[in-house]
């Protein structure tokens, strides 16, 4: 439907895009914010019109901290009406980068804290600037208090929309309406009738109104005297288009009253890419940290409100939201994206230590709280395992302190072998694969006196004669393969990849060439990689090979690969299980390369591949062209296999990561971009000058973890979002002393069925003394879930529509009240 009832009317959105952090620190960002508030301020008390909209809790937070005065001012010019309230979230990330929880996080500290100060929520989700924006974003806006969402990237050259208002719908359905701007969100210059002419052109055929936005940005700034006084003058000029001092809510009240009187607004499902590919692998340091950082929180979380409800140990709330508002602070477009100057990450890093020793002491003190409580008399050093993932997992661990000599708290040998210590002096390190309940811990005993003595216990596990599945299981090792009951691993030894990975329960070939290999790719291009769509110009691949073999023992075998190209040295050490059907890589890069790009390759030789990625509280599938996608923990790609006898089968291979998010399909080739080298904040058309010397990213050592995951059948069927999951978080332990307690030798507080139920957060209440509990359905299927807190004799049901995220309160007393609520909490 056309509107044309009406001239059309341009709606002037004064703001100022504040970059907190970019070709600056953060202290002259918090200088700027306080500058542009002031002018913002000012600007109203000369022109009783002008309103102006401005984001991000975390500057109104900064401002509260070192400007009361100035704060109150806001306040005031916010109950006026005067004073727009946008975004809702603590700052603008990047909205490829940040996994699903992070983005919930920024919606739960920014709302409240709007409510909290302000006495209202923003309606309008808020991101000019970001790069690029997840495609599961709808249901986190809409499940935050967010019907409708302002972005201008991808621009119409890199994304060619049906127009520029839709109704944007996310994988489960949700819906917000969405908006992109035309041309820029900010005014540099003294006139504005060419940038709000450029806008009408903009404008949609099928709404009334649309939007420009004015005021100087990125360096703050905002909206100027001469910007208002020429939208004056243009408002006295019949021949010019229509244009008032407005605001967000009323332009998108406008396009709702259109849709109220019949308008039909297009539907987008898909996600807003592409802008900035560069920006998936630029800054690895920053990337390792936000991983990092995401999952200690959500596992401290974890077991502090266990430690909370079961030993009465009080829950750091205010300090792990401390540490999750420094690590959204860091999620912020120019810092996560690595496009800041180099000073900026000295200050990044500096805010993820200090949200890493907050997570580490509530997960550690909370892990001993429990720990204390628990009988641990016995034969043998006590050593528990706790599992911070809520599903049952069988995962290898590696102790410090440790021994060869472990079983289980009655006496059931484990298989146990040394590994090299981290230290050279006085250290022992032991490796074992434990059973490990969901959200829980187990008991373990170990000898970690060398011999065992007269130690009952160990005498007895001496003895104990092997399984049958122990003396049948296979484990060999030669300076060139790895082999196990369930893979076969042959390597080349001139260039150290992977000549062969033979699945021996399917009998299937996997890859087509080798693999496993190191491809240099020329990179010149800017920081962001600004008009790039793929990275694939290689120059050379590692190789000059020195294997050798690093481990071999009852539980995994190793081996050890060198190689080199140009200056740059890479170790990596490749691990097969005895009993589990893990392959695992440790890598290591001494890169030493400017302007190019390091991609890791796994060939298989699927017909007829899809590719399917995981993204924030989700997954997407995209076509296998070469073209660098943004991906968080797992790549997947699907399609058929040919057995050795022929037959053709469902078949697919994951690539499970601890750290990386930018990636590349080829027909059934994956590639994962281990890192990049551009010059820092480098900006086209500001090409570098021959005469000067400049700082390059991703230098010297780089560290990567990765699992190579062959399957038959598809990714849901193999699990693979919880494998991922699985990597990323691994088993803990605390080396208990003997003493009585109150608590079993094996506990467990959290789990969820079926499979593709993945529950990410048990915490505190952000208000009163309850739980909240949180998951996501992973696999695109309607579900009927099982969803339990075994030790409190708690336990529901739920469905669950495909993709859908949930969140719970849970309230124990005489009677237990199970809630479903939003994301911030509040009742549905």
């Amino acid at each position: 439907m056309t509107l044309s009832p009406r001239r059309p009317t341009l709606h002037a959105i004064g703001n100022a895009h504040i970059d907190p952090v970019w070709l600056w620190r953060w202290p002259e960002g918090l200088e700027t914010i306080r500058a542009t508030f002031r002018s913002a301020l000012d600007r109203m008390e000369e022109y009783p019109d002008f309103i102006f909209s401005g984001s991000s809790a975390a500057f109104y937070s900064w401002l509260k901290d070192t400007d009361p005065t100035l704060f109150h001012e806001v306040r005031e010019r916010i109950r006026e009406g005067r004073w727009e309230i946008v975004g809702g979230w603590w700052i603008q990330p990047d909205a490829n980068i940040p996994s699903g929880e992070s983005l919930v996080r920024q919606g739960l500290y920014g709302q409240r804290f709007f409510q909290r100060e302000f006495g209202l929520m923003a309606t309008v989700g808020y991101n000019p600037d970001t790069f690029g924006h997840t495609g599961t974003m709808p249901q986190i806006l809409r499940k935050s208090g967010l019907s409708r969402y302002i972005f201008m990237r991808p621009m119409q050259r890199e994304k060619d929309l049906p127009g520029n208002i839709f109704s944007w719908r996310s994988p489960d359905g949700s819906e917000v309406l969405a908006a992109r701007i035309s041309g820029a969100y900010g005014t540099w210059g003294d006139e504005l009738r060419d940038h709000i002419a450029a806008s009408e052109r903009a404008k949609p055929d099928y709404v009334s109104d649309y939007m420009v936005f004015y005021g100087v940005g990125n360096h703050g700034g905002g909206p100027t005297r001469r910007n208002i006084d020429s939208i004056h003058m243009l408002q006295q000029d019949n021949s010019a288009p229509q244009v008032v001092l407005s605001s967000l809510d009323r332009f998108f009240g406008s396009v709702e009253a259109d849709i109220r009187d019949g308008a039909s607004v297009p539907v987008v499902a898909d996600d807003l890419q592409h802008h900035a590919r560069g920006c998936y692998t630029a800054e690895s340091m920053v990337k390792r940290q936000n991983r990092r950082l995401e999952h200690l929180l959500m596992s401290a979380e974890r077991i502090a409100a266990v430690a909370w409800k079961q030993a009465g140990l009080a829950y750091p709330q205010e300090a792990l939201t401390s540490a999750w508002q420094a690590v959204l602070f860091n999620q912020f477009h120019d810092i996560l994206a690595g496009t800041s100057l180099p000073e900026a990450y000295e200050d990044a890093r500096d805010a993820y230590g200090l949200a890493a020793s907050v997570a580490d002491k509530a997960l550690h003190t909370a892990m001993q709280a429990i720990s204390s409580r628990i009988d641990t008399r016995g034969d043998g050093d006590a050593l528990v395992i706790f599992n911070p993932l809520p599903w049952n997992v069988t995962a290898p661990v590696e102790v410090e302190r440790g021994s060869d000599r472990v079983c289980t708290d009655n006496g059931v040998a484990i298989a146990a072998q040394s590994i090299q210590p981290t230290t050279v002096v006085g250290q022992r390190r032991s490796c074992f694969v434990a059973d490990l309940p969901a959200m829980g811990y187990r008991l373990f005993r170990q000898d970690t006196e060398q011999p065992a003595g007269d130690n009952p216990l160990f005498r007895r596990v001496s003895g104990v004669v092997q399984s049958q599945h122990e003396q049948q299981a296979q484990l060999d090792v030669t300076a060139t393969s790895l082999e196990n009951q369930f893979w076969q691993i042959e390597l080349d030894a001139s260039t150290g990849q992977i000549s062969r990975l033979f699945d021996k329960r399917n009998q299937v070939d996997i890859f087509d060439s080798s693999a496993n290999s190191l491809i240099v790719i020329d990179d010149p291009s800017d920081t962001w990689s600004h008009d790039v769509a793929s990275f694939r110009d290689e120059i050379g691949r590692f190789g000059d090979a020195r294997i050798s073999i690093e481990e071999s023992g009852p539980v995994r075998a190793a081996l050890r690969i060198e190689t080199r190209w140009g200056i740059s040295t890479a170790l990596q050490r490749l691990y097969l299980y005895r009993d589990i059907d893990i392959i695992e890589c440790r890598l290591t890069v001494n890169w030493q390369e400017r302007a190019r790009m390091l991609k890791l390759s796994i060939p298989t030789r699927l017909e007829n591949p899809m590719a399917t990625y995981d993204i924030a509280y989700g997954s997407i599938t995209r076509e296998c062209n070469g073209e660098e996608e943004p991906g968080q923990q797992w790549l997947d790609v699907a399609g058929a296999a040919l057995t050795v006898a022929g037959a053709k089968i469902p078949y697919g291979v994951s690539l499970l990561n601890d750290a990386k998010y930018g990636f590349d399909v080829l027909g059934g080739e994956m590639r994962m971009s281990v890192l990049r080298s551009p010059i820092y904040a480098c900006h086209d058309p500001h090409k570098p000058s021959s005469e000067r010397a400049y700082t390059y990213q991703d230098q010297g050592i780089q560290n990567v973890k990765y699992r190579i995951v062959p399957h038959r059948g598809s990714w849901q069927d193999a699990g693979i979002p919880r494998r991922a999951w699985e990597l990323n978080v691994l088993p803990l332990w605390v080396n208990e002393y003997s003493h009585d307690g109150v608590l079993p030798s094996l506990a467990s507080y959290l789990d969820a069925a079926p499979v593709n139920v993945l529950l990410t957060v048990c915490k505190k209440a952000e208000d009163g003394d309850v739980l909240i509990v949180r998951g996501y359905e992973s696999a695109g299927r309607a579900t009927e879930a099982e969803v339990g807190l075994p030790q409190f004799g708690i336990h529901w049901n739920a469905e669950f529509g495909p993709h859908e995220i949930k969140t719970w309160r849970i309230q124990q007393g005489a009677t237990t009240e199970i809630v479903e609520v939003d994301m911030l909490e509040r009742p549905v």
